[in-house]
């Protein structure tokens, strides 16, 4: 590791404040970073972080900045635009939380490469080219030179966030800011690019501050960490100290906000707010579990999937087979967790369940009928009993609707009731999801991602299904929202005896909220069992390897196993399941 020099920072920020008017959401920020030096600016959504990292990027449309921001001496806010234009992508580099967002669609990755390269570097395009190459395989790309020629949809999350931290490095910053990189990433992929930054810091002696709610993820990272709330940093200091002995009452909160294999899973998960509102003994909830009880005591089998298989074309004769050989069985009234890395085939199966696009084999039975058999109206019925709520909220709903016509599409779609009949099942449906009736007029675009997480909840809710397809449906939260959406869908499950497939990368998340669990590689399920027995003695490799690639919210702890993670995938050779063409 360079050694940082804290006398020299390369980036120094003193009292920076951010204002809209009379609104000031970020107050009093300072920190400084040091060449190769790795500092973390942590804490919930709304926090302030990706605002104060925009603001030193002088990327806030319609803000006034007040405060300093000085890189290597040199005042950031007396430059004009055209001067910041050079620093901006230069010397200072960001990588965003979702890549996909910030790539060209319709653009190959050599070309936006290429046209990053040049944009900095009075270069020809060949030899711009040839940098491409490299960078990509200074990044851990497999096969960069053909990589060129793809498009971002030909890639993996992981595959494109590989790419945008190339883009960024293609100039050689001095800063990399990192808002959220490894968010929604599977934990070994997550592994993968958090070792690539640390790579780059050593190698180059780019400083980096990571931007993350991921307390485990900025254990193993960060050299300091600042926890911002609020738009203010409440506490500040080297990241041993801080795991050791928080300080502040806030930072204790989110260190035990933390969901890992050892959380009591009889128990609702305790958010930050409710740490600091009761203190840190866990409180038993009263509450009925008689509805999903009568469910289980039936002992029916809701979802039998057997054999199935999936197979995608990808053009010029090339074939791949995501799902293969699948079989599993889910009772009514339990919670059955399927997990595995990125390009597993976990949401493919999640979408053969629900028959969104057909199958190349084996079998779908819900609840005795055959959907994939089905078409016209008995399917339509079918679906009503059957929903899904996906990864993205922002994605998946309608931005130009309000919450309450979000809500009562599906009930137009199906031609349910009259409007007066339509509006109450909308008013029951919010209430459900713990979402006050002012939200009813709400556009999307003015909610927290946790309040549209609930949005998508409530609309899958308002047909009455049995069944619900949780795909990834809280990977993108923080700590304290994930906890109340987790807490949320188990009071649902209690009270209305719903039965759940729930998909997600986490194996933390699926030990808490699962019965039965499921692990997924390569379009396969190589382990099956009950959770307390797959967790207490995991028999498959891969298994055990991904167990090794979970965080942990411990310094050194996550460090040693981090070392120890990567000796076991290097010799597993578990790291290879993402499809390369995917």
């Amino acid at each position: 590791m360079i050694a940082s020099n804290a006398s020299t920072p390369v980036l120094e920020v003193r009292d920076l404040t951010v204002s809209f008017g009379a609104a000031t959401p970020v107050t009093g920020i300072g920190f400084a970073v040091s060449p190769g030096e790795r500092i973390g600016l942590v804490g919930e959504s709304g926090s302030g972080k990706s605002l104060t990292a925009l603001s030193i990027m002088r990327l806030v449309e319609g803000a006034t900045l007040g405060g300093s921001i000085r890189l290597e001496g040199r005042e950031l806010l007396d430059l004009s635009a055209r001067q910041m234009t050079r620093v901006r992508g230069g010397e200072i580099a960001m990588v965003y939380q979702d890549p996909m967002s910030s790539l060209n669609p319709v653009r190959t990755i050599g070309h936006q490469l290429v046209e990053a390269i040049r944009l900095h570097d009075r270069v020809s395009k060949g030899v711009a080219r040839e940098r491409a190459v490299e960078l990509l395989a200074e990044v851990g790309m497999p096969y960069p030179e053909e990589r060129l020629a793809q498009y971002p949809h030909e890639f993996s999350g992981g595959m494109r966030q590989r790419v945008m931290i190339a883009m960024a490095m293609s100039s050689r910053p001095k800063v990399l800011i990192a808002d959220e990189p490894t968010t929604a990433l599977d934990v070994t992929t997550q592994s993968r690019i958090i070792d690539l930054l640390d790579r780059l810091a050593d190698q180059h002696g780019t400083a980096v501050i990571l931007i993350t709610h991921d307390l485990g993820v900025a254990a193993g990272f960060c050299e300091r960490i600042h926890v911002m709330r609020h738009g203010r940093i409440i506490e500040e200091a080297p990241v041993e100290q801080l795991y050791a002995h928080p300080e502040h009452p806030y930072t204790q909160a989110l260190l035990g906000a933390v969901v890992d294999l050892t959380v009591d899973v009889n128990r609702p998960i305790r958010t930050p707010a409710e740490v600091l509102e009761r203190g840190t003994e866990p409180v038993d909830e009263p509450g009925t579990m008689s509805a999903v009880d009568r469910a289980r005591e039936s002992g029916d089998v809701l979802l039998d999937v057997s054999d199935l298989r999936k197979v995608f074309s990808l053009g010029s004769g090339r074939r791949v087979t995501a799902v293969d050989d699948v079989s599993f069985r889910i009772r009514r009234g339990e919670t059955f967790g399927l997990v595995g890395e990125s390009g597993s085939g976990k949401s493919t199966v999640s979408k053969a369940v629900l028959a969104l696009g057909g199958i190349d084999g084996g079998t779908v039975v819900f609840d005795g009928e055959r959907p994939h058999e089905m078409n016209g109206e008995p399917l339509r019925r079918l679906r009503r009993r059957m929903q899904m709520v996906f990864q993205d909220p922002f994605a998946a709903l309608n931005r130009r609707q309000t919450v309450a016509q979000i809500i009562e599409a599906p009930l137009l779609a199906h031609g349910i009731g009259t409007r007066a009949a339509r509006a109450e099942k909308v008013r029951e449906a919010m209430h459900r999801v713990r979402l006050d009736e002012e939200f009813a007029t709400r556009l999307p675009r003015s909610m927290s991602g946790g309040q549209c997480q609930r949005v998508s909840i409530a609309r899958s809710l308002v047909l009455e299904p049995e069944f619900l397809v949780l795909d990834e449906s809280v990977s993108a939260l923080d700590v304290s929202i994930q906890a109340q959406v987790l807490n949320l869908l188990r009071d649902l499950q209690a009270e209305l005896g719903l039965t759940y497939l729930f998909i997600s990368h986490d194996l933390a998340v699926i030990r808490y909220m699962s019965s039965t669990v499921a692990v997924m590689q390569q379009g396969r399920i190589v382990e099956m069992g009950p959770r307390d027995q797959l967790f207490a003695d995991p028999q498959h490799e891969y298994t055990r390897g991904l167990m090794a690639a979970i965080p942990v919210a411990d310094p050194v702890a996550e460090r040693r196993r981090r070392a120890e993670a990567a000796a076991l995938w290097e010799a597993t050779g578990a790291a290879t399941t993402a499809v390369a063409t995917r």
